[in-house]
């Protein structure tokens, strides 16, 4: 049967209309796009510091793209919450950032001195099992910091050993074959030592290396001359018997506290 200009036209309105009506199915049974919270309870306008690679929002919505990364510790200033957990932000212009991302103020690092005085006892116990390893061969001994963490080091009576306080226990930073007399310059940072050879002496700077070890190790690094009134000698101010080693507590809190 030949088709005719009619019947082609039918056709086409036919597919148009259940075209039309497909439409309308999906466009009825597709869900709603689902829309971010954005009811903002305003408050006072306050500072917060943000954390690491914190990810700032054109709107209070996960979803949505990252305007930009605040580096640690950017100073922010705060104006609402949203009632999604975001916070409402001035950064030249309003935008929104998940609060988990911000913190009221900053916590600065601890220094190994403040870490010390939180573990007081283990280092108290770790510099008294040193210190009686040592009474057989040094009946005394110096609390000195010369590495600058303010933790004191032990220094052996002769200068021959030195120790300090690593993952809670002594760990070895000097030996040396030769008693060496060590004097400490506390302006310049410096710790000099002088021994004896052939009836020579010989003066030697002191740094501490951590390239090997992890805490450390007195590496000489040159010659000296002779001390100046800035450079003391470091004092062995301790007797090292069972009495002195009972106060090691009140001892090593009073140098960390100063």
């Amino acid at each position: 049967m030949k088709k005719t200009k009619s019947n082609v036209f039918l056709q086409k309105c036919k597919v148009g209309i259940l075209l039309m009506v497909l439409t309308a199915i999906i466009t009825v049974i597709k869900p709603p796009a689902t829309a971010f919270a954005f009811n903002v309870t305003p408050i006072e306008m306050v500072e917060m510091y943000s954390t690491s690679a914190t990810p700032v929002y054109a709107t209070p919505d996960l979803f949505s793209p990252v305007v930009v990364y605040l580096n640690r510790f950017t100073n922010v200033r705060v104006f609402g919450i949203t009632d999604n957990g975001f916070f409402q932000v001035d950064l030249n212009g309003t935008y929104y950032i998940p609060g988990p991302y911000m913190v009221a103020q900053i916590e600065p690092a601890k220094t190994e001195k403040q870490k010390a005085l939180d573990n007081l006892n283990e280092l108290v116990e770790a510099y008294r099992m040193q210190l009686e390893l040592m009474e057989s061969y040094s009946k005394n001994f110096a609390l000195v910091d010369v590495t600058g963490d303010g933790i004191p080091e032990i220094f052996d009576e002769e200068g021959k050993e030195i120790y300090t306080y690593y993952d809670k226990r002594p760990v070895m930073m000097f030996y040396s074959e030769y008693p060496v007399k060590f004097y400490y310059s506390k302006k310049e940072n410096k710790l000099l030592g002088k021994y004896t050879w052939n009836k020579k002496d010989y003066w030697e700077v002191y740094t501490n290396d951590v390239s090997l070890l992890p805490w450390g190790q007195f590496r000489c690094v040159g010659l000296a001359t002779s001390p100046t009134q800035d450079a003391p000698v470091i004092s062995r101010d301790y007797t090292n018997n069972a009495e002195t080693r009972g106060d090691l507590y009140d001892i090593l809190k009073k140098i960390l506290s100063l």
